[in-house]
């Protein structure tokens, strides 16, 4: 579904994750939609300070929940978070009680920054990696300093029915921010993975027509998926598709790519495929990971 009514943000107070409230609230307002914000206090944290401070987890967490509480407040106003936002602050594994909230509450969309305090500014931090293989649902992980509309966006395309789902994310967000879209398609020539089987096919004659026939499907697919657009289609012919895309994004200086993960499993959280993951190694940019709805 398209729809955006419910949006979940957990916050840690870093420079990454302010990026992220204030790219929540705007998306909030522009969809009309109740936003969410959760912190959490690490125990790891509680037990480090009361171990120092002589003093029980109790109180420490309870000291800690309240300089957290008035640091929150702060961040709502300063990030324009609507009237009626809700803030949620709990002790406990950052991880699991945010896949708790999301399990709980089953937000339209989670927020959070690409990268947390003490994380490395390339890639996905170690947090963000985590949430966007085991949120089942779309996930924004938002590049540090970048609060603001998107204005190009690479929307990652297979023909899959994911990928109906990343067009017309990416359609919804090139309406709201007035941004450009370029769908991308990016895939390898099945001789060169199989020669033995193309050895009397591959012409230069043969090579033109699939081209051709690739543009032909990615044009329809767009027209049908995200109509009213300023977009481009792009095909690329590369075998590492995570490389590809990255490149691309940062070829454009696109602020927003948009991916399908692979399905859900038996293990209750949704996985990523291969690409999904290794573009998380070398973000260029915010990305929204766009998930099957559970069955």
């Amino acid at each position: 579904m398209n729809t955006i009514k419910t949006i979940l943000v957990p916050v840690d107070f870093s420079t990454g994750s302010s990026s992220a409230l204030e790219q929540a609230s705007r998306l909030a307002g522009l969809n009309g939609a109740s936003l969410h914000v959760l912190h959490v206090v690490d125990t790891a944290a509680v037990t480090s300070q009361a171990d120092s401070r002589n003093t029980s987890f109790e109180r420490q967490a309870a000291i800690l929940s309240e300089g957290a509480r008035d640091a929150l407040v702060r961040w709502l106003a300063q990030a324009g978070a609507p009237l009626g936002c809700q803030s949620t602050i709990v002790v406990g594994v950052p991880l699991h009680e945010i896949l708790e909230h999301v399990k709980t509450q089953s937000p339209d969309l989670v927020v959070a920054g690409i990268t947390g305090a003490g994380e490395s500014k390339a890639g996905a931090g170690s947090l963000a990696h985590r949430l966007a293989r085991q949120v089942p649902g779309k996930i924004l992980l938002v590049r540090t300093y970048h609060p603001n509309a998107f204005q190009k966006i690479v929307a990652c395309i297979d023909f899959s029915e994911t990928s109906r789902e990343v067009a017309s994310q990416a359609h919804r967000i090139a309406i709201q921010d007035g941004a450009k879209v370029d769908f991308l398609h990016v895939w390898q020539e099945p001789w060169l993975s199989t020669p033995y089987a193309y050895l009397a096919a591959v012409t230069t004659e043969f090579i033109e027509h699939r081209r051709q026939l690739l543009s032909t499907t990615l044009q329809k697919f767009v027209s049908e998926t995200a109509p009213g657009i300023e977009s481009n289609e792009v095909l690329m012919n590369e075998p590492n598709y995570a490389n590809a895309i990255a490149a691309h994004a940062e070829q454009i200086g696109a602020d927003l790519i948009v991916i399908g993960a692979r399905g859900q499993t038996n293990l209750r959280y949704a996985l990523m495929g291969s690409t999904a993951e290794r573009l998380l190694t070398r973000l260029p940019c915010s990305v929204l990971v766009v998930k099957p709805a559970v069955s």
